[in-house]
């Protein structure tokens, strides 16, 4: 009975062994296997046949036999680490050039497909071996083409200047996620973060992750940790743009310009007819209000009732896109902490100070004052050119303009700069319209 069991699995296994591979493999061996099980089991036959204690002694050969006889686990083969940039390459182009032109070909008498700036990241799909020297095929947003690689840095150098221009960020992909103070949920909240808000990211520690929220009107940055499994991460690299796609951005700045201008135009227009209002209301005012002596023989006539004041005008659509076409004219410009020059760097509140500033509004120069200026609303009644306001813990520490279509302008972060973001409503602690 023992010995029938022992030749059936002995059996078996060597039959597994045999088989594993591709099915055409398995006719092939077929042959090789009746003979492998057939030899093996006269040979355990035999060995049962001489032996007075089989299975003991079958257990004890097993156990001393020589490792070389034994199942050894096969030694894991290590795969050599690709580094993410062995591929990439990053511009270094001087201030005197500005960008670098992309061609179609790898000769400076190509057709120019594109531009690419100082420190944008692109791949290098092939090398080519020029008369000038070596020109690289790249693939950079959506252009292809190719351009001499003196004007890129690649392998560990191209990592390391990477590493330092590549902006990271997370996206949080799930509402009502909870800013915290420390890498823990026993800590205490900050915040609320909701799902589509976009971050910069400060540091990584094993589950969390730590974000900026910018900086509040004393200067302390607002960061905190959330955990990883909550937002998507990813880095950012500017990258080279087609002549079209180039030419599309100074059309819309040219057009942005111009819609600023025609409503600057329309709200001087404006402020002159209230102007006007004001000075026709006042020499009403005067004239009803001059004295008239009645005759003595007669009864003092009844003063005649004064005018109704006549309304200023409500601020016009016009004006409030100048005011948001004049913002967006900033898209892209730098985040200074403390700066005031609109094109050249400046935060969040020095940025609605200064479009504000260009219509004659005069606002305060922190966020935290800019809140308590102009009249109070609902985020229901929002309107182009009003202001939002977030808060932490009830401090305010940011400002932006609502531009219309659920979308905010503002000065986001020294890695963002000023630029368009979706309005989340259940993120708004205050919003205040000036106009």
């Amino acid at each position: 009975m023992n010995r029938n069991r022992i030749l059936v699995t002995v059996g078996c296994v060597c039959a597994s062994v045999l088989i594993a591979g591709t099915p055409s493999a398995k006719a092939a061996n077929k042959v090789e296997i009746d003979s492998a099980v057939a030899g093996l089991s006269v040979a355990m036959n035999n060995f049962y046949a001489g032996t007075e204690n089989p299975e003991d002694e079958l257990k004890d050969y097993l156990q001393s036999a020589p490792a070389a006889v034994q199942a050894e686990p096969e030694a894991p083969v290590e795969e050599e680490e690709v580094s993410p940039y062995e591929n990439v390459a990053v511009s270094q182009v001087g201030d005197d050039e500005g960008y670098v032109n992309i061609r179609m070909d790898a000769n400076t008498e190509a057709e120019v497909v594109g531009k690419i700036y100082n420190n944008c990241a692109a791949t290098i799909v092939d090398t080519v071996s020029a008369e000038d020297g070596d020109w690289y095929k790249i693939q950079s947003g959506s252009v292809e083409g190719y351009i001499k690689s003196d004007y890129f840095v690649t392998g560990d150098e191209a990592e390391q200047v990477a590493m330092e221009i590549g902006k990271s960020y997370a996206e949080v992909s799930e509402g009502g996620l909870r800013l915290r103070e420390e890498p823990t949920t026993e800590s205490g909240v900050i915040d609320t973060l909701w799902q589509g808000d976009i971050y910069t990211v400060v540091d990584q520690e094993e589950d969390f992750i730590k974000l900026s929220l910018g900086q509040d009107d004393a200067g302390n940055d607002v960061a905190g940790y959330v955990a990883k499994e909550y937002v998507n991460t990813y880095v950012k690299f500017d990258e080279a743009v087609s002549l079209e796609e180039e030419q599309a951005r100074l059309e819309e700045e040219a057009r942005l310009e111009e819609e600023a201008r025609e409503a600057e135009e329309e709200l001087r227009r404006v402020e002159e007819q209230a102007g006007e209002s004001r000075r026709e209301e006042s020499s009403e005012r005067q004239e009803t209000e001059a004295p008239s002596r009645a005759p003595e023989t007669e009864a003092p006539a009844a003063p005649e009732p004064a005018p109704e004041p006549t309304p200023a005008p409500e601020v016009s659509d016009a004006s409030r896109n100048a005011v948001v076409a004049y913002a967006l004219q900033f898209q892209g410009c730098p985040y200074v902490y403390g700066g005031n020059s609109l094109s050249g760097g400046t935060d969040c509140s020095g940025f609605v100070k200064g479009v504000y500033a260009h219509f004659g509004i005069n606002l305060p120069r922190t966020s935290r004052a800019q809140a308590g200026v102009g009249r109070t609303i609902s985020v229901g009644e929002l309107q182009p050119g009003d202001l939002i306001f977030y808060a932490s813990g009830g401090s305010i520490y940011h400002v932006a303009m609502y531009i219309g279509g659920n979308q905010i302008v503002h000065a986001i972060d020294e890695s963002q700069g000023i630029g368009v973001t979706p309005l989340i409503p259940g993120k708004v602690y205050r919003a205040v319209s000036i106009l």
